[in-house]
């Protein structure tokens, strides 16, 4: 090879490591930038929102060039990449904890349950009453149960052809839980009561409605007596994305043909459900907030649970939470994926409680009744 050549080909390995690595801190920018979407309010900077969402792909490309470097021996690289990951250590170890499970749950937990149940997919007739969901959350053996996008009839029928379960045939089904709260949300003003339950083994001494303006979402708080403590539970279901199934088809579509053409249009399809979605959850995770905040002195400890509709690396997320702890964070492992439905994987169900309360194994369980998979932990006082 000629001198010429030799420096041509060395001009052209520098010129790519150089590209290579201005992609690699573009995306850790992307990545860092994303780490800032629980404490970025949707209505300052969206775009830190979007990025908080993709913070999964984000984090699995980082790694992606970590090993990069360290295949190409390029040490001095994939050790600037590896403290880049683990100053973002904080939000990788929220998005996926690694704990191990405790082997033998300790005596006076009670397990707690969140289960956005999806109106029990609208099933009537026989169907409905054969439908398993039931028998499944009837023996799941928490103390208490909170469902999101509970749906059933006030009153039984005497023809239930054409109906979907009623609220006299589930309390039947729900024998073991004594005691229930309906939150009915929407505008429906026919039979079917729509919104938010909780079932208890325990005495429901106090419901009230969390004051939010919503076509179908809400937030409800039970005050449940446990033994001599009283516990507060609230149980959310914020504003959903409203993504229909022919969006994720299109934005599946996108992602393997990067189709110019199609960019613009499903980008601004998608952006004119979420953006609205973002703020709308801003909102309402703020007056949850700070009705948390008003209860707090008045009880003895505090479950905050239910369908975020937002992932850990968020604004939503963080607002809700505040000083308490997210028990699959802290006695979770891997993922958690609680949606699962059109190719989308998110965890966005929650159980979080305050600092006197020790969570157990919070786990995910794995039946597709729903689109959602039910999430549990046990709790005690410490």
């Amino acid at each position: 090879m000629g001198i010429k050549s030799k420096y041509w080909a060395i001009n052209v390995s520098k010129g790519l490591k150089y590209m290579i690595l201005s992609v690699n801190v573009l995306f850790f920018l992307l990545l860092f930038l994303s780490t800032l979407a629980p404490l970025t309010s949707p209505f300052e900077f969206v775009f830190i929102s979007y990025l908080g969402l993709g913070f999964p792909i984000l984090l699995f490309i980082n790694i992606c060039f970590l090993i990069l470097w360290i295949v190409f021996l390029r040490w001095k690289y994939a050790v600037i990449q590896f403290v880049a990951l683990v100053f973002c250590w904080s939000a990788i170890s929220t998005y996926i904890p690694l704990n191990s499970p405790t082997k033998t749950i300790p005596d006076k937990t009670f397990k707690v349950m969140s289960y956005n149940v999806r109106g029990f997919d609208w099933l009537t007739g026989d169907e409905a009453r054969s439908n398993p969901i039931f028998s499944y959350i009837a023996n799941s053996g928490a103390d208490i149960i909170c469902m999101q996008e509970f749906a059933v009839e006030e009153k039984k029928s005497k023809d239930n052809t054409d109906k979907i379960i009623s609220l006299e045939e589930l309390d039947t089904i729900m024998v073991e839980y004594p005691y229930r709260s309906i939150i009915r949300l929407g505008d429906t003003i026919n039979s079917c009561m729509y919104g938010l339950a909780c079932y208890s083994k325990y005495p429901i001494e106090k419901v009230a409605r969390v004051p939010i303006e919503s076509a179908f979402n809400g937030s409800g708080m039970y005050e449940i007596k446990i033994g001599k403590k009283s516990v507060t539970i609230v149980n959310n279901h914020l504003e959903s994305n409203r993504l229909t199934y022919e969006d994720k088809i299109l934005f599946k579509e996108l992602v393997i043909d990067r189709n110019r053409n199609k960019l613009d249009a499903v980008t601004q399809t998608i952006r004119s459900h979420l953006d609205p979605a973002f703020k709308a959850r801003a909102v309402q995770a703020n007056i949850i907030a700070d009705c948390i905040k008003l209860q707090r002195d008045k009880t003895d400890a505090m479950i905050v649970c239910g369908d975020f509709n937002e992932p850990p690396i968020s604004y939503a997320y963080e607002t809700i939470k505040g000083s308490f702890l997210d028990s699959f964070k802290y006695t979770g492992r891997g993922m958690g994926i609680t949606y699962h439905e059109d190719g989308f994987y998110f965890r966005i169900d929650y159980i979080m409680h305050s600092l006197n309360l020790q969570s157990y194994n919070c786990t995910v369980g794995d039946v597709k009744y729903s689109d959602h998979y039910p999430i549990w932990a046990w709790l005690k006082f410490k």
